[in-house]
């Protein structure tokens, strides 16, 4: 399992990749090339921050690991398939030695250019198309199979021209997601929460969200919660200062999520650009109501049940009218959580472990029969 990341960051990509690796250890030999901290089946390589980008991408606990070609090697041969998680250094090294030595490649499309491009401050669709060309050349058409979070990754990789076969396999939710019989802190008595989970980043519109509560006809009564860590929490923490009640603004650990997902009343995802919308699914589970950008570049819309779960990405006007509907019509709302619920069954953990498990046999087997 090859990774740049994998200890202290809270990154859907990295999450995803822990639960995986946990449920492989149970039946399987797994090394992890990572950074980090030394552990049991890690071959630990040291991180690197690209110039400019060391204080934000350290705040996000994200660094790179810089790849040492001759040791990555040296490991790899022992393996019977490679699983690149990043697009990056690498990543592209841990390919080129797998092609050389006939050794089954997989990669995962995590991260979406539009993501680097956000972070970067740049606003330039030429610098898109530029990232995805390198990564298709040096990563993904040179993979055996290219796992997709979601329908809409894979119709995005596509259109930037993947050549590679490609499988819809889901990030999946792990099972301690579900509904449970909480009780609300007493602060939060008598008040309509608001959830939303995410990197404290420029592409998850927390900002939209905030200044969308700040319109609502029930602002007095609406409480919301952030829940994650970035760059971005002081701007936000101030834009929340606004609100009849301040944001509470948190992080946790998964455990702990569950309990928030709970007490929640809605969730909110206002994110335009996403891969697939882990903590969508997480939500979904527990049996919390959805509300979601409409966005061309985010898979979240797959989602949602019908139009009222769906307003206008970048409109704080539209996710406002969205909310005050919810608010005003709690029985509609009662019964979408059960609805939600029932569809997150879709997407359990169990079910796409037994896809993964069931391509890495298949391409092993290729490998032996050509061998």
């Amino acid at each position: 399992m090859v990774i740049d990341t994998y200890d202290d960051s809270k990154n859907g990509a990295v999450i995803s990749t822990k639960r995986f690796v946990s449920l492989l250890k149970r039946h399987h030999d797994v090394t992890l090339i990572t950074t980090g901290h030394p552990a049991p089946g890690k071959f630990l390589l040291p991180e690197f921050y690209p110039p400019g980008f060391r204080r934000v991408m350290k705040r996000m606990h994200a660094p790179l690991a810089f790849p040492r070609p001759l040791k990555v090697r040296r490991i790899l041969r022992e393996h019977d398939i490679i699983h690149v998680q990043f697009p990056f250094l690498l990543g592209v090294n841990a390919v080129n030695i797998g092609r050389r030595r006939g050794i089954p490649v997989v990669s995962t499309f995590h991260i979406q250019a539009e993501h680097l491009a956000m972070n970067a401050g740049i606003q330039s669709e030429q610098f898109i198309r530029y990232i995805y060309k390198f990564w298709l050349k040096n990563i993904y058409n040179k993979s055996d199979m290219v796992i997709c979070p979601s329908k809409f990754a894979e119709d995005e990789l596509r259109a930037y021209g993947l050549k590679a076969p490609s499988m819809v396999i889901s990030n999946g939710i792990s099972p301690i997601f579900k509904p449970l019989a909480v009780e609300r802190d007493p602060s939060f008595k008598d008040k309509f929460i608001i959830i939303s989970v995410g990197r404290y980043a420029p592409e998850k519109k927390h900002d939209l969200i905030i200044e969308a509560v700040n319109q609502s006809l029930y602002r007095e009564r609406i409480q919301l919660i952030l829940i994650g860590e970035g760059p971005a929490r002081e701007k936000l923490v101030e834009l929340g200062k606004k609100l009849h009640h301040p944001p509470v603004f948190l992080t946790l650990s998964q455990e702990d999520l569950v309990y928030y997902y709970n007490i929640g009343n809605l969730y909110v995802h206002a994110a335009n650009v996403e891969i697939e919308g882990m903590t969508v699914l997480e939500a979904m589970a527990c049996g919390l109501p959805l509300l979601l950008a409409e966005s061309k570049k985010s898979a979240t819309k797959q989602f949602a049940l019908d139009s009222r779960s769906l307003y206008p990405s970048g409109s704080a006007s539209d996710l406002a009218a969205r909310m005050d509907h919810w608010i005003g019509h709690p029985e509609e709302l009662a019964a979408a959580k059960e609805l939600y619920h029932e569809c997150s069954k879709n997407y359990r953990i169990e079910q796409s472990f037994k896809k993964l498990v069931g391509l890495y046999q298949e391409l092993v087997a290729q490998k032996r029969i050509k061998s």
